[in-house]
């Protein structure tokens, strides 16, 4: 099996598992191809990538040197952006419950834009940049009761989430922040959940914040953008791959948002950009039967890769070097965490596989290495990129003892 035309094998020999693998080249054509389109559209209409679907400084800096800004959800994700060079004006900031501290480090350093998700934030803006002598662009993130048809958990959209404002408090925040001599309404936004695969939920969205959009402009309000948001799903199962909306038909929906053609559009993607560049290879350490299951355990787990355990998701799993001649055999892949919820894969068709032999776990790059964690003081795994058929460590492997140092006896 290859990744970015190198064979996989030879890159697990090289740096161990678990190791996450990413192929960089796709992630830029990804850019691009995305930036390209809206850029038909009007000349600043742009994507912000999700930050928090993979956070590694390397990747940030090609995604934002391929013509994308940033969506953050935290201070310590613009302070992630800054680091990888991003430029703050590129930052957009998104997310629910940002502290005093976070909105301020936004202020002094001059983001783009935040997105408002409640009534306080207003007040914290207003607050915070009482003496500021330029005015801070806002958008209001609607809510727009829209059921994203994705699991329960990553579903934005619906009116009983903790995101964004129902219309009614939108139109009163709007009023608000209009009188604000700190504060410039320059937009909306709007994210109705991940992994969407049907394109009526996004319409249906979008032809709601549009007739927001309209009452704002009859209140004159400066609306130059409306954010989108992200969402957009990709192919996890082979046989998804027919269901999977272009990037093209994404942002002809999602347009439909805007109130007139002068309008700029922005777009939020994450998985979209990096779920299909990255695969977490981990290798095979026991072979287990019981009554009813073979057991395939492996290297890595729920530490590694959250997904399947938080969101039942499913990951296609295959092993890097096909044997030949062996019957089909089916296994549930299960990690070394404490936890029966650590598993990746359940009644997977491996064929036949042994202790030692090394696995990859499909459409990794997304929400993979950002919600890894050091459950079971186990430490996080390298990264690997790809670049013009060269790999480079963009991560080192975390040591046992680096665990603790910030702890004290």
């Amino acid at each position: 099996m290859r990744l970015g035309g190198l064979l996989l094998q030879d890159i697990a020999k090289q740096y161990g598992t678990p190791l996450y693998v990413y192929d960089l080249d796709r992630i830029r054509t990804r850019c691009e191809q995305i930036a390209g389109n809206l850029k038909k559209i009007t000349p600043k209409s742009r994507a912000f990538f999700a930050v928090k679907a993979l956070g590694n400084l390397s990747i940030l800096k090609l995604i934002h040197q391929s013509g994308l800004g940033m969506d953050v959800v935290s201070g310590g994700e613009i302070e992630r952006c800054l680091a990888a060079g991003v430029v703050a004006n590129d930052i957009v900031f998104s997310g629910v419950a940002k502290t005093r501290a976070e909105v301020e480090l936004g202020v002094k350093v001059a983001i783009s834009c935040f997105n408002i998700e409640s009534p306080h934030e207003v007040d914290l803006l207003m607050d915070v940049t009482k003496s500021h002598p330029k005015k801070i662009k806002v958008a209001l993130r609607i809510n727009p009761d829209v059921d994203g048809l994705t699991h329960k958990k990553i579903n934005t959209g619906p009116a009983d989430t903790k995101f964004g404002l129902n219309p009614n408090l939108a139109m009163e925040l709007s009023k608000k922040i209009l009188s604000c001599q700190t504060l410039e309404l320059s937009g909306l936004s709007c994210h109705i959940g991940s992994q969407i695969l049907d394109l009526s939920s996004f319409r249906a969205a979008a032809a709601q914040v549009r007739d927001f959009a309209e009452e704002l402009i009859k209140w004159k309000a400066p609306i130059q953008h409306i954010d989108m948001g992200g969402g957009l799903g990709v192919a996890y199962k082979p046989t998804d791959l027919e269901k999977v909306p272009s990037f093209e038909d994404w942002i002809s929906v999602s347009k439909l948002a805007r109130p007139h053609d002068a309008i700029d559009l922005h777009l939020e993607p994450g998985r979209s950009i990096v779920a299909d560049s990255g695969v977490l290879l981990t290798t095979v350490l026991d072979i287990k039967q019981t009554e009813s299951k073979t057991f395939a355990l492996v290297d890595a787990g729920m530490t590694e890769l959250v997904r399947p355990a938080m969101y039942d998701a499913y990951h296609h799993i295959e092993p890097i070097l096909a044997k030949n001649g062996y019957e089909t055999a089916r296994f549930d892949v299960v990690g070394p965490v404490c936890e029966t919820s650590c598993w990746l894969a359940e009644n997977a068709l491996l064929g036949h596989i042994a202790r030692g032999d090394v696995l990859a776990v499909m459409h990794a790059g997304a929400y993979g290495m950002s919600m890894a964690s050091h459950y079971n003081t186990r430490p996080k795994p390298a990264e690997v990129g790809i670049e013009n058929q060269t790999t480079r460590l963009i991560r080192k492997r975390e040591t046992t003892c680096s665990l603790w140092q910030a702890e004290e006896l």
